[in-house]
């Protein structure tokens, strides 16, 4: 945003940044003390690192005279240096690895950033879904099984995971699409107006978008990575929503997708499993739900503050640094804590929405709203499936969670995010209602 200084300064994510780095420090400080009673221990230095690519990130953004929102990225680093902190505390062997994924990732961001505020696409987020597709079918044919799901790609040693990265060109493919509807995208001064169905099957762009999307989330779900296809599905039928207006394609999708919850768990055993182990975890807790009632066993010892790191036992969850962070978390941070995280996701997406609704550009606004609606359907359903609200989809806790393919593309929509926010200067300032004086002595409301 403009200041008055100008756009170069960005004043508040500055402040941010250094209070993300305040509290990279005192959590590397507090795990150093726990394992060597040192308090310039190695956690401390890996901790304010992992802060540092954020500060790092607000330096470059500051030199490119990027004038996006200034609140985003702060809220990712501290979601990003409190994972990092329960990531080094679970599994210490991994840390320079997920630092490296941070570093990456924080570069990633910078760069998206600056490619959504140039507004040059070239057709760019159909043909990335196109690939997407493609890369997908590639790893049903050559790829490997790494927890029942069959989604990785290993060259040279290293494994990524095509279907995250098929979240940002499900995203970037119904911004470029969606645009061209000839419908108004819901701001703060224009009406929504309504698509029918026959409007939108009508445009080729659309029908296009469509058919690729289809195409993702079978490809997926074949992969046997349901979470993550529930994900792409419920984040891109509000975004058609956003667009069109129209109720209708929301009821439609919801039965569709019901019908097809349940189809699939016809086929795959262990969608089963997860289910009997969400509605009865007890029947088998030394089991099948052991995972599960490890994780309620760290969540209620963790008490309202927590047993501090270093003092519980959260390795005894199985796949904590992953599916389980933040019920590993939990134990050690206590319930404050877990609200806290909480907050910083709430914070983040409901901050996104309010940007998307201000932006005038219709293909900005969308793609805000398709990259929020992932992060938030994401952390929730992740954050559900650990307290046991939802079955557990193997999915990973945005920013926080070890791994690189979920690091990186968690970012890199986090950059879309920011470059979806350009243009928009400050919030309009309220003016006095009719008939009321400078003073507020009038009808209007002055609250």
């Amino acid at each position: 945003m403009l200041t008055a200084q100008g756009p170069c300064r960005r004043d508040a994510e500055r402040s941010l940044a250094g209070i993300v780095l305040l509290l990279a420090g005192l959590c590397g400080a507090s795990l150093s003390i726990a394992r060597s009673g040192s308090m310039l221990g190695w956690d401390t230095v890996l901790c304010f690192a992992s802060g540092a690519a954020f500060a790092a990130a607000h330096l470059l953004l500051a030199a490119g005279r990027f004038d996006g929102d200034q609140v985003i990225m702060g809220l990712v680093a501290a979601a990003a240096v409190l994972g990092y902190a329960s990531v080094l505390r679970l599994r210490a062997d991994l840390a320079l690895r997920q630092l490296s994924f941070v570093w990456v990732g924080a570069g990633v961001m910078v760069a998206a950033a600056f490619w959504q505020r140039s507004g040059r696409d070239w057709g760019f987020g159909m043909a990335s879904a196109v690939g997407a597709a493609a890369l997908l079918v590639a790893t049903l044919l050559f790829g490997q099984e790494r927890g029942g799901a069959r989604s990785w790609i290993f060259i040279g040693g290293m494994g990524f995971q095509p279907s995250e990265f098929a979240k940002i060109s499900c995203v970037l493919a119904g911004a470029d699409a969606l645009s061209a509807l000839p419908t108004c995208v819901p701001s703060m001064s224009v009406p929504p107006c309504r698509a029918s169905l026959r409007q939108m099957w009508a445009s080729r762009p659309v029908r296009r978008l469509l058919l690729v999307w289809s195409a993702i989330v079978v490809l997926t779900v074949l992969q046997r990575d349901v979470g993550t296809a529930a994900i792409i599905y419920i984040s891109c039928v509000p975004l058609v929503y956003v667009a069109s207006g129209n109720r209708g394609v929301v009821l439609g999708a919801a039965g569709l997708g019901a019908a097809g919850v349940a189809l699939v768990g016809r086929f795959f055993s262990h969608l089963g499993a997860r289910f009997a182990a969400w509605l009865n975890p007890w029947a088998d807790a030394a089991g099948s739900s052991y995972q599960v009632v490890q994780a309620f066993y760290a969540l209620g010892s963790g008490g309202m503050l927590g047993r501090g790191y270093g003092s519980g036992s959260p390795w005894l969850i199985p796949a904590a640094p992953t599916d389980m962070l933040f019920a590993a978390a939990a134990e050690e941070i206590g319930l404050a804590g877990s609200l806290g995280v909480i907050a910083i996701y709430f914070l983040l997406v409901g901050h996104a929405y309010a940007c998307a609704m201000r932006q005038p550009s219709p293909r900005r606004s969308l793609a805000a709203v398709g990259a929020a609606n992932i992060l938030a359907v994401q952390t929730f359903v992740i954050i559900g499936g650990n307290l046991g609200v939802l079955p557990l989809t193997g999915v990973t806790l945005p920013f926080a969670s070890y791994g690189g393919s979920s690091m990186i593309a968690s970012l890199a929509l986090a950059g879309i995010l920011l470059g979806s926010t350009v243009g928009l200067g400050p919030v309009p300032a309220k003016t006095p209602a009719a008939g009321a004086d400078a003073g507020g002595n009038g009808n209007g409301d002055d609250s």
